[in-house]
């Protein structure tokens, strides 16, 4: 597999624009957002980052990511986290090592309840 694939939730960033160019829709769904959420619907789209763009992307996404969310991307075992203000690039299978990812979750309101559940697996797309 040469390309990073996961879903990116739109309402995740102040400028989706961000994934112009760089990442490949591949297949778009919409689904109710958690409760108390300020979005009532999520946009979600399942998408398709080459390998030489993926740590690029992963930057500009973090400048205009949104407190509360986190998007992820995955290619064989290799993980990118991004939050507002920083990415991680993590062993997949390896949930020692994403220790500090968690930890930063916390400082933009992403609870490890989610950052330690985060599907990594092909099967869990869209």
């Amino acid at each position: 597999m040469q390309n990073f694939t996961d879903v990116v939730i739109l309402e995740s960033l102040n400028d989706p624009s961000a994934l112009d160019n760089r990442a490949t829709v591949l297949r778009a769904s919409d689904i109710k957002a958690p409760p108390n959420d300020p979005h009532p619907v999520w946009s979600r789209r399942l998408v398709r980052i080459p390998l030489e763009s993926m740590r690029d992307l992963a930057h500009d996404l973090a400048k205009t990511m949104t407190a509360d969310f986190y998007n992820h991307f995955v290619k064989d075992t290799t993980l990118v986290v991004v939050f507002r203000g920083c990415h991680f690039v993590l062993d997949k299978r390896d949930k020692a090592s994403w220790q500090a990812m968690v930890e930063y979750g916390k400082t933009v309101r992403v609870g490890p309840e989610w950052t330690l559940a985060i599907p990594v697996e092909d099967d869990k797309l869209l």
